[in-house]
């Protein structure tokens, strides 16, 4: 199924999929029926069908639209004189406001990153998925690149693959363990704090010419919830996710 190609389709996808998102969060991804978006938005199935092909392509959309890699670059323009190390925090700062704020996009990524399920959606809906999820991993790696040209990493290219992996990793476990509940405390702590004392020795095995420390992803935090605060309810809507488009994820596009 084709994304919209106007401004007024977009409006209407974005109607479609506020209902579906409603859905999800009252009964859950498994429970709620592809068709209960029509009957929701009270419109026809062919309306539906319009844009989605099948409730896989409905989820993969709530996933696309909410992603961080359609709000960093929105920050960044906000805030142009943000430093390097403070860059290569903000896929990590991010990824954790975002899912304490919408434990629904937690639900979302993990579903719809699962080969089992996107595989199940259209093949234009794959493409985008697929090209969304290298846009992270490039908003992770090139400020790294980056911070090396600019003399305040000291790091081999086989450095920074590895420290892009860590942080991701770390990431998918961090969230997916939050989102579960299911450990004690004693096991695992899900608190700022926690958080970023484990990031900053994952960034600090490498040689930062200034370290990165708890207080600066502290300060890094206050500001980005800040930028979520103001921007809510502007920013996860189809325009957002159609003003990325099918970026690649090259070092060139990545910077924008």
């Amino acid at each position: 199924m084709q994304c919209p190609n106007t401004h007024a389709d977009a409006i209407r996808c974005n109607q479609l999929l506020d209902i579906a998102e409603s859905l999800v969060d009252t009964q859950g991804v498994v429970s709620f029926r592809f068709s209960q978006i029509s009957k929701g938005a009270g419109c026809s199935t062919n309306t539906l069908y319009k844009y989605f092909e099948s409730k896989e392509d409905v989820l993969v959309c709530l996933f696309l639209r909410n992603t961080t890699s359609s709000q960093i670059p929105l920050f960044l323009k906000e805030n142009p004189s943000i430093t390097i190390n403070d860059k290569s925090l903000l896929a990590i700062i991010f990824t954790f406001e975002i899912v304490k704020r919408s434990p629904i996009f937690n639900i979302l990524r993990l579903v719809s990153i699962n080969s089992m399920f996107w595989q199940l959606a259209s093949p234009e809906k794959i493409s985008i998925l697929k090209s969304r999820v290298n846009l992270f991993w490039s908003r992770i790696k090139q400020p790294l690149e980056d911070a090396v040209e600019l003399g305040e990493l000291k790091a081999t290219d086989t450095d920074i693959s590895d420290l892009s992996q860590a942080i991701y990793f770390f990431l998918a476990g961090a969230t997916s363990s939050y989102q579960s509940r299911l450990m004690e405390e004693e096991y695992f702590v899900a608190d700022d704090t926690t958080w970023f004392r484990h990031v900053s020795r994952i960034m600090n095995r490498y040689q930062w010419r200034k370290p990165i420390t708890q207080e600066q992803m502290q300060d890094l935090s206050l500001r980005v919830k800040g930028f979520l605060e103001r921007t809510e309810g502007k920013i996860g809507t189809c325009d957002t996710c159609l003003a990325i488009g099918k970026l690649s994820h090259c070092k060139g596009k990545a910077r924008s």
